[in-house]
């Protein structure tokens, strides 16, 4: 867990607290293939140690939940100011169009991600949110969204290499590459041609091709496929989609870790 990482080289963790059920997972999934690292979180009070532990990060709360708006001004004003989460870019989503709530967030308080009134429409919030995040330079230096792989069964392929049928585990992956091990032990040419890699992602199939560069950092065993592009949207949505659904699971290890 990175938690030093300057957000400005590698980019800014983007937590929606609470969010609102029209915050499906595809809309999440469509801000996150703007290659934004999107985490949800379920519990206010788990949200002040995960944002902690991020410094820097962007905390979307959804103040129509868990708590009244009051409370929800009290928390939000703590937060702002307790020394271990006050660099912690804050903005609301919310139902509620009273122009003095705003008034009140936006030049009261002056959180800077904004507030997002959901009944301009989702199309809307989502553009506001997608502005916020690029005016907030959410993104830093990174320009991919990659997810590691630590559980082989979710995250496999296989493809052949000079007739040889190879089968591996990939160990992490973005839309425009992927670091991957072989179970057997295989000769890789550097700037060799890999076609129809066939990837198994959380049981999902697609299929990819691309160039191998050569080995991660010099490791052996941790070989890099840079994939041909452009990709089909229907296997870059897949991807994406595996990418967020491994952030969830991996922040929520993160969590149970905080808690203990």
């Amino acid at each position: 867990m990175d938690t030093n990482a300057d957000p400005a080289l590698k980019g800014r963790k983007v937590f929606f607290l609470y969010p609102h059920s029209v915050l499906s997972e595809d809309l999440l999934v469509e801000i996150l293939a703007a290659e934004y690292e999107i985490h949800c979180l379920r519990d206010h009070v788990v949200a002040v140690k995960v944002v902690a532990a991020y410094p820097g990060s962007i905390l979307f709360v959804n103040i129509d939940e868990a708590m009244k708006e009051r409370l929800w001004e009290d928390w939000i004003r703590r937060l702002t100011r307790d020394p271990s989460t006050s660099s912690t870019r804050v903005g609301i989503v919310t139902y509620n169009p009273d122009q003095e709530l705003a008034r009140k967030y936006l030049m009261d308080m002056m959180l800077p991600c904004g507030f997002i009134q959901l009944k301009l429409g989702l199309a809307e919030g989502k553009a506001i949110i997608l502005k916020t995040l690029f005016a907030n330079e959410a993104k830093g230096r990174r320009r991919y969204v990659r997810a590691r792989c630590p559980d082989p069964r979710k995250a496999s392929f296989n493809m052949t290499i000079r007739d040889t049928h190879v089968t591996g585990d990939v160990l992490d992956i973005s839309v425009v590459g992927m670091c991957f091990r072989c179970d057997t032990a295989v000769r890789l040419v550097q700037d060799e041609r890999l076609e129809d890699v066939q990837l198994r992602l959380r049981g999902t199939l697609c299929r990819v091709s691309g160039t191998f560069v050569g080995a991660q950092g010099g490791s052996a065993g941790r070989n890099v496929l840079m994939f041909r592009s452009p990709q089909p949207d229907d296997v870059r949505a897949k991807i994406h989609r595996f990418i967020y659904l491994s952030l969830q699971e991996e922040m929520g290890e993160i969590v149970r870790g905080l808690l203990a």
